[in-house]
């Protein structure tokens, strides 16, 4: 796009029948992006940040079938660092109360819970035309700053209607978007770009929203998780919700060697991915766009507990809705 800007001319390129000019501003590259994702809402009916299958009960509480699509998402998560490390810190990008946005876009995004910020308004902006895709009719997808417009692109046949959800209802302290929003300003940001202010808040801002939404879907299929394990073992899981034991119920969601597993593909995947091609005057040592470890350590730390965290508070509320089941308070 900045090179566009500079040749004085908009080159367009074509999108299945429709055609779009390359934008030349920030504001034009979120709006060229969903316009793009908007295309191909005939063939997707439901807009999500993975493509793992759950609209057949016995898949999407298979646990194989589970692993492979929250390997399928640690790539996604990886490859949104990356291109978020190009770009340094950029702190002005979430500072409160952006003048630029105005007396009424401040009023509207802080009536959303928002703090005013730049970063916060691609996200909302992002958010709004997502919902009218039926984005956040997905079960693992949740808003950082709802209420949205009602969906009205791209419904749902009129089968799928009727189809029984796989999920119990989710409780609002299973959404963990403001810790999220939070780690990944304060404590992922500051270590894996360069500090300072490189000027390019709209591109940062644009790669925000993408990070972010990758980690929350990866966190919220975690619900799928905690749904086939409470149906594999329903008499344990149900003791320990009666009980009120959360402790108990971290226990039992969560597995140490597979957990260990996981961080190591992790890190050798982000080495792997961002592995730097040595120019031939080189010496031939590798260097990295992002450290690795870093990327293992934002799983074992941010990542995999806050997975836990809406697994364990999806448990709890587990019962609320069965018939004939009561929990205590």
């Amino acid at each position: 796009a900045r090179t566009a800007s500079n040749l004085g001319k908009k080159p367009f390129v074509r999108l299945a029948t429709f055609v779009f000019f390359v934008p030349v501003s920030a504001w034009d590259v979120l709006e060229a992006r969903v316009l793009a994702q908007l295309v191909e809402v005939r063939s997707w009916p439901i807009m999500a940040a993975n493509t793992a299958d759950v609209t057949d009960i016995k898949t999407a509480l298979d646990l194989n079938h589970i692993r492979r699509s929250l390997m399928r998402m640690e790539d996604s998560i990886i490859f949104s660092l990356i291109e978020r490390s190009q770009y340094k810190t950029n702190f002005p990008v979430y500072e409160p109360d952006c003048k630029q946005l105005g007396e009424f876009r401040l009023h509207q995004l802080k009536s959303a819970g928002s703090n005013g910020c730049l970063g916060d308004w691609f996200i909302y902006q992002t958010e709004c035309l997502h919902s009218q895709v039926c984005r956040y009719k997905h079960p693992t997808e949740f808003a950082f700053f709802p209420p949205l417009p009602e969906p009205y692109l791209g419904a749902t046949s009129p089968d799928s209607a009727d189809t029984v959800p796989i999920l119990a209802p989710v409780p609002k302290e299973a959404v963990v978007n403001g810790k999220l929003l939070e780690i990944f300003r304060t404590k992922i940001v500051p270590t894996i770009c360069e500090e300072g202010d490189d000027g390019n808040h709209g591109s940062t801002s644009c790669q925000d929203v993408h990070s972010l939404q990758t980690m929350a879907t990866r966190i919220y299929y975690g619900l799928f998780v905690a749904e086939s394990k409470f149906r594999s073992e329903r008499e344990t899981a149900s003791n320990l919700i009666r009980a009120r034991d959360r402790e108990g119920l971290m226990a039992f969601v969560t597995k140490p060697e597979v957990e260990a597993k996981n961080i190591s593909r992790v890190i050798l995947k982000a080495e792997t991915f961002s592995q730097n091609i040595p120019q031939e005057s080189e010496d031939g040592a590798k260097t990295y766009k992002i450290n690795g470890e870093y990327v293992g350590t934002v799983f074992r730390d941010y990542i995999m507990p806050l997975t836990k965290e809406v697994e364990v508070e999806y448990l709890l509320a587990r019962l609320d809705n069965e018939p004939g089941v009561e929990s205590q308070t």
